[in-house]
């Protein structure tokens, strides 16, 4: 995938697809660390099975599908960046995936657009609620959409919140 927005997204989606009625992306940056940390966690059912299994790219949960690749492609885009890929028991009950990465490695993915993925996924599922953190040192900021009936005007307010938090937190 072209950018890390994109794995967020595809996370999102299986999140939905498994249940969850509360997501929450994370974003930290750390310069003087040089890391990148990107969580994705979510109240669903969790991983039913091994880690190294859900990473297989031909391992899926999909009906009619012979491949899941979603899990694999961010795990080798961390390592591509001198990072890893983590999965673990979310704080919210279900699953967290969590990416971290050197900051400044030439083969970092760029973040994308962040924002406009948040909204589309909040635009979409007016019954999910959606929690972002953004931090860069001592500076964090946070997002929120919770459910509504009006999904479009929620969404166009938590890309706003967003776009605000990644520039007041400076993220790059």
């Amino acid at each position: 995938m072209r950018d890390l927005s994109l794995h967020v997204l595809d996370l999102m989606e299986n999140s939905i697809r498994a249940g969850a009625s509360v997501i929450s992306v994370t974003v930290r940056q750390d310069s003087a660390r040089n890391r990148l940390r990107i969580v994705v966690a979510d109240n669903g059912p969790g991983l039913a099975v091994p880690a190294k299994v859900a990473t297989d790219p031909f391992f899926t949960t999909k009906r009619g599908k012979r491949t899941g690749l979603g899990l694999s492609l961010f795990a080798a885009a961390a390592e591509r960046a001198a990072g890893k890929l983590a999965l673990r028991k979310s704080r919210l009950g279900g699953l967290s995936v969590e990416a971290t990465m050197q900051l400044d490695h030439v083969d970092r993915a760029p973040l994308g657009d962040l924002a406009t993925t948040l909204a589309a996924v909040a635009a979409a599922n007016p019954g999910l609620e959606i929690r972002c953190l953004l931090s860069a040192g001592k500076r964090r900021r946070e997002a929120r959409s919770r459910p509504a009936p009006d999904g479009l005007s929620r969404a166009g307010a938590l890309a706003a919140a967003v776009r605000k938090g990644i520039a007041e937190a400076g993220i790059s």
